[in-house]
């Protein structure tokens, strides 16, 4: 089976077992969010549309933005320190920014479950909570 052929099937298993895509994370659009990986059930936090127009620098009328443009842990609210200090430092790395699940529920988009990490932040999280455990159970049921 190529690595299309598996997406696809996952997709249809997806849709067969009843399952609905997330809405978008952002206050005021209530599109489905964009797919990462059909073949593990994995999404992302928000729309094409708010993703491509938060690229451009661009605000959608009505939608007002949950991921920040800065990596939230420069505060060490992860018990450990952001390596960039200053949230104007982001300005040229905001693809680098990852919208972190807080209860590992990616179906869950609400705002207080949402928070905006840097990759290394988010790695180290995911690392130290046991997210990349090979012996921890996923929270996304892909049977």
């Amino acid at each position: 089976m190529t690595k299309s052929e598996s997406s696809s099937v996952a997709k249809t298993r997806f849709y067969a077992e009843g399952n609905q895509l997330p809405k978008c994370c952002h206050i005021g659009c209530n599109n489905d969010v964009a797919v990462r990986e059909w073949k593990y059930w994995s999404f992302k936090g928000e729309c094409g549309r708010c993703i491509n127009a938060r690229k451009k620098g661009i605000e959608v009328e009505g939608v007002t933005n949950i991921k920040k443009k800065y990596c939230e842990n420069i505060d060490g609210q992860l018990e450990f320190t952001c390596l960039v200090k200053n949230k104007e430092d982001w300005k040229d790395y905001q693809e680098s920014l990852h919208l972190d699940h807080f209860d590992g529920d990616h179906g869950n988009n609400k705002p207080e479950n949402l928070k905006t990490y840097c990759a290394l932040c988010h790695s180290r999280k995911s690392k130290e909570d046991g997210d990349w455990s090979s012996h921890r159970d996923s929270r996304r049921d892909i049977g």
